[in-house]
């Protein structure tokens, strides 16, 4: 399954919050903890942008994880479970787009 995603921190209504004293990001509005599942899933993201993208897991508590850094024309396969809760952002950490493990290998592109 094929998904463009041509989003920015603007298009994905994204919300500002507070990091730490010093750090803010923007979030995804979809943004939530990963549920406890076992089933295995995989998603695929290629990186049409300029810039690089950092992928982070949401874990159980909702806590971004850093795995990969997908660079300028690359791709990225990743594992993860069912129901998982994945955010492709910036090198600032601004939202870009979310994906959400699911049964059948999703592919993503971020433009």
């Amino acid at each position: 399954m094929k998904r463009n995603l041509q989003l920015s921190c603007a298009l994905a209504s994204a919300v500002l919050l507070a990091a730490g004293p010093a750090l803010a990001y923007f979030v995804c509005p979809e943004e939530r903890a990963s549920p406890p599942e076992a089933e295995p899933a995989s998603f695929g993201v290629t990186n049409h942008s300029a810039g690089e993208v950092y992928l982070y897991w949401l874990d159980l508590d909702g806590q971004r994880r850093f795995q990969a850094t997908i660079y300028a024309g690359g791709y990225h396969s990743q594992q993860t479970y069912l129901g998982h809760v994945w955010v492709a952002t910036t090198v600032y950490e601004d939202c870009l787009a979310t994906f959400v493990g699911e049964l059948d290998h999703a592919e993503y592109d971020i433009w």
